[in-house]
Formats: structure tokens, sequence, C-alpha cells
């Protein structure tokens, strides 16, 4: 043991999250949200076949979920890498109503 090499990295993973030297996080926010809007757009496919509740079900397991098990992670981080997920909330609210960009 005395003659072992211990590497110092600048970021781990712990549980699925990514932690980085600086404590942002937004490696995090950002993958996050970018896998939702994927989850998003092959949903708003089959959005016509669905029911509200059934829509809503399906949200709550792709989208809400996800959110959820990051937000303890994710408190405190600063608003602008908040943005992204606050933008996945509101599409994943739209495509439940049905709401269309104008």
């Amino acid at each position: 043991m005395a003659d072992a090499v211990i590497e110092v990295s600048d970021a781990v993973t712990c549980l699925g999250v990514f932690i980085d030297s600086q404590l942002s996080f937004a490696k995090n926010a950002k993958e996050l949200a970018g896998s939702c809007f994927y989850q998003l757009r092959q949903l708003r496919t089959a959005r016509r076949s669905l029911t509200t509740d059934a829509a809503k079900t399906r949200i709550h397991a792709i989208i809400s979920s996800p959110v959820d098990y990051y937000n303890s992670v994710l408190y405190g981080i600063c608003e602008v890498q908040l943005r992204p997920l606050q933008s996945v909330l509101n599409a994943a609210a739209k495509l439940v109503i049905g709401k269309r960009k104008n």
C-alpha cells in the first residue's frame, strides 16, 4: 500500500450524479434537461393516442421523477442553471394540456 499511487480527478460520478471540483452541478442540469426534452419529443408523437390521465402518468414517470431525484442535489445552484429544467417542466405541462407554441 505504501507504493500505491492515487490519482486526483476533477470530477466523479456517484449514484448517477456528476460531481465536479467546483460543485456547480451544471453538467447534471444540462444533461437532465437534454434527456427530458428528448423524451418529450418522443412522447409528443404519441400524445394524440393517449388520454390526459395516461399522458400525465407517462410524463410523471419520464420527467417529474428524474427531476425530483436531482432536486435535493441541485438545491441551491444558480438560477441560470435551473432555467433549462424549468423549461422542461413548462414543456411537459403544455404537452399534457395540449397547448402548442404561438
